[in-house]
């Protein structure tokens, strides 16, 4: 069984990823916090250095979620979009080619912007704040330092390996539970899918051995509003809807990060593995199941030894 580790199981991405791949792959994990514990994954040291913890996994793939991997709808992701990640995603770029490893980079959506909907990989419609020009440089970083390193767009939900269960999609539920009400943004549009079945995709994308920039993300677009509508409504929520609108929203076009058209077409990886993408109803349906068939406990596993506690037992 091949060797595998995943970078940011911090990140709601990074921990679905590592979760899923357990089953085909052994799967050490790192994240820059402790408290990460992934069930049938090795938990690196969080104070070791890049180099450090790919020696010791020794992986055939680095998947590296870091913070470009979190949804640009998830609070607090604009705030964690520094110079600083260019400078970190460029030296586990480097590390992994130095050690002959492959390396997957999970980017973001939000590097667009509208007028136009259903951006390809080569669209000019690029968004011109801080954070969208931070994720550029990090892509273009890893393309240079890795060259046949594999980069993958998306806006991908789910479960959080958060230990206090205070993740997004955790924090979006109680906020409708407790207040029956719906108060989210109506003018930006994604392509939202769900981790599990993006990780589904990026299995078949190590299993080709692909490289290059592609797409991944769900077969409909929506809003945050209608997002958080349908995830109520999964969740037999009963919601009221209410919109925040303001003039400069409804007349000027939004230029902020991930405020505007981040929708992604798809049609080169569905061509390159011929997959389909899911459907938002179906990747809801299946968010529910895991949160009833257990599923959402083994993202926040107390019982496995990390891989340096089995080492001094």
């Amino acid at each position: 069984m091949d060797n595998l580790l995943v970078v940011g199981v911090d990140t709601v991405v990074g921990a679905n990823l590592a979760c899923c791949f357990a089953e085909h792959f052994h799967v050490s994990t790192w994240a820059a916090d402790p408290g990460y514990e992934i069930a049938n994954c090795d938990a690196l040291d969080p104070t070791a250095t890049a180099s450090r913890v790919v020696e010791i996994a020794a992986p055939k793939w680095i998947v590296y979620c870091g913070p470009a991997a979190r949804s640009a709808w998830e609070p607090g992701t604009r705030d964690q979009i520094t110079d600083d990640v260019v400078a970190e995603a460029q030296d586990w770029a480097t590390v992994a080619r130095k050690h002959n490893a492959r390396f997957v980079m999970i980017s973001s959506d939000a590097v667009f912007t509208g007028p136009w909907m259903f951006h390809d990989e080569e669209s000019h419609g690029h968004c011109h704040s801080y954070q969208a020009e931070v994720l550029r440089a990090i892509e273009a970083q890893v393309c240079e330092n890795h060259p046949e390193a594999l980069i993958l767009r998306t806006n991908a939900f789910g479960w959080s390996a958060d230990p206090a269960r205070k993740g997004w999609i955790e924090t979006l539920l109680q906020h409708v539970e407790t207040r029956r009400v719906v108060e989210q943004d109506h003018i930006r549009h994604a392509t939202p899918i769900l981790a599990t079945d993006l990780a589904e995709i990026v299995l078949r994308a190590i299993q080709e051995d692909l490289t290059g920039t592609f797409h991944i993300a769900g077969a409909e677009r929506v809003s945050p509003l209608k997002f958080t509508q349908r995830l109520a409504s999964q969740f037999d929520l009963p919601w009221l809807a209410m919109r925040k609108e303001t003039d400069q929203a409804l007349c000027e076009v939004p230029t902020e990060f991930g405020e505007g058209e981040c929708s992604l077409q798809t049609k080169a990886i569905r061509k390159a593995l011929c997959v389909a993408m899911p459907l938002l109803s179906e990747g809801l349906e299946r968010l529910r199941e895991q949160a009833e068939n257990g599923y959402r406990d083994r993202l926040v596993a107390a019982g496995p030894q990390s891989a340096q506690q089995r080492r001094a037992a």
